[in-house]
């Protein structure tokens, strides 16, 4: 994402959690970022995507993780929208199957999508245009 290999949605919301979740101290501890420079990088990742607003007028439909609420609604905000993700909770929405993948199958598409990108404590997910 930060060498724009590849185009990429994002929100308000996923940022915020990017931030959240670089700032937790296990993660801080690995990465050994001071917060100024965490939100150079959430700069630099802005500079490169499209930024959308979830679309809170659409019909909700309901994420497996309360907590990924956002990305639900940010995967209603465009149709052309997919999201790439290693979160086990999230794969098994029936409804949802052709517009949540795995990171394999992002890679074996290769990089013709546009994605957007969210992280949870161990695993990313990513939303991209098809």
């Amino acid at each position: 994402m930060l060498a724009s290999a590849f185009s990429y949605v994002l929100s308000e919301a996923l940022l915020a959690e990017y931030r959240a979740v670089l700032l937790r101290p296990h993660l801080r501890k690995l990465h050994g970022l001071s917060d100024s420079e965490v939100d150079v990088i959430l700069v630099d990742l802005t500079q490169h995507a499209i930024v959308l607003a979830a679309d809170g007028s659409a019909a909700k439909r309901v994420a497996p993780d309360p907590g990924d609420q956002f990305l639900w609604d940010l995967l209603a905000s465009r149709h052309d929208l997919v999201q790439v993700t290693g979160d086990k909770r999230l794969l098994p929405d029936a409804a949802m199957q052709v517009r949540v993948i795995t990171p394999a199958a992002f890679a074996a598409v290769g990089q013709t999508c546009t994605i957007i990108h969210s992280m949870s404590t161990i695993t990313f997910d990513t939303l991209q245009l098809v």
